[in-house]
């Protein structure tokens, strides 16, 4: 008998029998251990040496030419000197040692990834990118009939081509320790030599060259560039870097192969930007975005599907592929942003994610009137934050062995500071003569910023998180700040907004009155290092305010300037609302102007943080109604799709003031 998850029971007649392939036990009850046969196959059943001779004779048989030329089938001369070139390195000609890509293998399998990893998934990266590699060489040749390559000129690029594959396909999903490591191991073991022999040098620094077989640097492909002030605020401007334009070249190889990959690091890295970029620039693909949740199911893939896809029927097979519509021989690729948030079911499975699986590995899946559907041009890409943070699961091995896995950290210092001089660069096309400040503001920002995300960590508290969208808030901030000064813009002006926004963006969150003077100590320290030649005592002098209520314009006002103002406003109000006096302490006035700063820029969105009866309802509730004119405020017990829709859909400006259980419940969502 079977029996199905419905209750229901079936007899299985004497000529059926059933095999079940799973890769544990752990949700199996004994009744059905005890009435199957059992067989283990272990991982070292297939040894790292025969993958590396199938992945060798698989790429010896594809016309990797006849990828996008379908009526050549004979493989070409190139492909196979590509080949001849790296076959000792890759499958070792003797049987009592290893070759230098299974050393490289086995060490990578030792260390710790961002997701777990298996052998098949790097080997997987491992052919895209050689696939990738043979590909330029076939179309340098036909470029170049009368000189095509030479033995020396091929032997020097497919073995660089070779250490260049192995560091991102075994060590793209691990720390830059990691990636260090397996580089030194590489060099060591091939006897390369990098053009840089200081000591300092990096394969990861190079990318291989196909005109001469030789190495370049990354940063001499990056140019310099420059954008309009009113370009500062907007979102979807990408700044061309180092680290940039070394993930769009890795990124486009793996997507060039039509299997998924997936994108993972820190919040504010870049993953997202950095993928929908890429994606916007093949030609060829149909993006279409999907924001996973806790919640997600299948059934969003298959609407995605109604939306895009036709039903085809190509002989006796019903096939899914992108419609006529978005071009001819389209690809549809599937963004999930947040891939692993989906929760697990009561059997330990994510759904949705075993969904894709079976449609990338089985090509297909059976439709509600139990007709099998082929699915072609559709492919899977992913962004999420780390497994280990927190609300998010753990994905199958069963699903990432058939995915590139590409961690992206936070920029580096340099690429943070050629990001955020271009921004800084934009701002001072308003004031020509302040041209000469940005890259000592630039400078100022990133020191600061690093003294603070080294000092301040998650570990002591929740919100002692800052990543590169603090500089990206800051640089909106200045602007926002300067944009509509007629009159000019002074040096000591700059600096004191410079202070103004820093003390925002990493003060306010600080719970501790040490931890907040020893913000505002650094705050002071790195001014007087940086900006020279201004009176400091007075441009950095305390309080720092800045608001738009007493003029159309954000200026510097004065507490009791403030103060004067706020009582004014408040009289009238409590007169005719509340029939209480309310009293304005510092404090309070504080509060006022950092929340009311957050709502006044671009997507300014605020989490207030504190204990219940702090005070955060009420000053959102009777003093900030009184200055954000335009702002309907509703105050959302249980947040609900209609309320959302009539606050957004209706185009209403809301500010929305969860209380604390309700925030708390929303936290766990995310």
């Amino acid at each position: 008998m079977l029996t199905l998850p419905s209750g229901e029971r079936l007899s299985i007649p004497n000529n059926v029998r059933i095999i079940l392939e799973v890769d544990s036990l752990e949700q199996a009850t004994l009744a059905t251990v005890s009435r199957c046969g059992m067989v283990w196959f272990s991982a070292d059943t297939i040894s790292s040496e025969m993958c590396l001779q199938h992945l060798m004779r698989t790429l010896r048989t594809e016309n990797i030419a006849g990828i996008n030329n379908q009526s050549s089938t004979a493989v070409p001369s190139t492909q196979i000197s590509f080949l001849d070139s790296i076959q000792g390195l890759v499958v070792s000609d003797d049987s009592t040692s290893t070759s230098l890509v299974a050393d490289a293998l086995e060490f990578a399998l030792s260390k710790t990834h961002i997701m777990e990893i298996t052998r098949e998934g790097l080997l997987r990266s491992l052919k895209s990118l050689l696939v990738r590699g043979i590909a330029q060489a076939i179309e340098y040749d036909d470029n170049h009939p009368d000189f095509p390559m030479t033995c020396q000129h091929m032997e020097n690029y497919a073995k660089r081509w070779l250490m260049h594959s192995l560091l991102w396909s075994f060590a793209g999903s691990a720390s830059w320790t990691v990636r260090k490591e397996l580089d030194d191991l590489l060099i060591q073991l091939s006897g390369m030599m990098l053009p840089d022999d200081d000591g300092n040098a990096s394969l990861a620094d190079y990318r291989v060259r196909v005109e001469n077989g030789e190495l370049e640097l990354w940063s001499e492909s990056v140019p310099r560039m420059e954008i309009e002030s009113h370009k500062v605020t907007a979102t979807d401007v990408v700044v061309t870097t180092t680290d940039t334009v070394r993930h769009s070249d890795i990124l486009g190889a793996w997507l060039e192969s039509r299997s998924p990959l997936i994108l993972c690091g820190p919040p504010g890295s870049g993953k997202t930007m950095t993928l929908t970029s890429v994606l916007q620039s093949v030609q060829g693909v149909v993006l279409a975005s999907l924001n996973f949740s806790s919640r997600t199911s299948p059934e969003i893939i298959m609407k995605t599907f109604a939306q895009y896809c036709n039903y085809v029927r190509k002989g006796k097979d019903i096939v899914l592929e992108p419609a006529e519509s978005l071009g001819t021989n389209s690809w549809l690729v599937v963004f999930c942003d947040e891939i692993n948030l989906p929760e697990e079911d009561s059997y330990g499975t994510q759904r949705v994610i075993m969904f894709m699986r079976q449609l990338v590995e089985q090509g297909g899946f059976w439709r509600d009137d139990n007709v099998w559907v082929k699915t072609n041009r559709i492919q899977f890409v992913g962004a999420c934050n780390p497994p280990t943070d927190a609300g998010r699961v753990e994905m199958s091995s069963r699903f990432l062995r058939h995915a590139s896995l590409l961690l992206v950290d936070f920029p580096s210092r340099d690429s943070l500071t050629q990001i955020y001089r271009t921004f800084n660069g934009g701002i001072m096309k308003l004031f020509p003569h302040l041209k000469g400040e940005t890259d000592v503001i630039t400078e100022a920002m990133i020191e600061l910023f690093t003294a603070c995300q080294k000092k301040f960590t998650p570990e002591m508290q929740p919100q002692y998180f800052y990543s590169p969208r603090e500089l990206s808030r800051w640089v909106r901030g200045i602007y926002e700040a300067v944009v509509h000064m007629d009159q000019g813009l002074t040096r000591e002006e700059l600096v004191r907004i410079w202070a103004h926004e820093a003390l925002r963006l990493f003060s306010d969150r600080l719970v501790e009155e040490e931890e907040v003077q020893w913000c505002s100590d650094k705050i002071d320290e790195v001014a007087k290092q940086m900006f020279a030649a201004i009176n400091h005592d007075e441009v950095l002098a305390r309080p720092l305010f800045y608001s738009s209520w007493l003029t159309k314009d954000t200026r510097r006002v004065n507490r009791d300037e403030l103060k004067q103002f706020l009582s004014a406003r408040l009289k009238i109000f409590y007169e005719e609302e509340l029939d209480v006096p309310l009293v304005v302490f510092d404090q309070v006035l504080d509060h006022v102007l950092r929340i009311d700063r957050v709502l006044r820029q671009p997507m300014g969105h605020c989490l207030l943080v504190g204990d219940s009866g702090a005070g955060c309802v009420f000053v959102c509730n009777h003093f900030l109604i009184l200055f954000r004119f335009g702002f309907h405020f509703f105050r959302l017990f249980n947040p609900q799709k209609n309320c959302l829709v009539q606050v957004c859909v209706l185009d209403e400006w809301a500010s929305n003031f969860p209380d604390q259980s309700t925030l708390t419940l929303r936290n766990r969502r995310f």
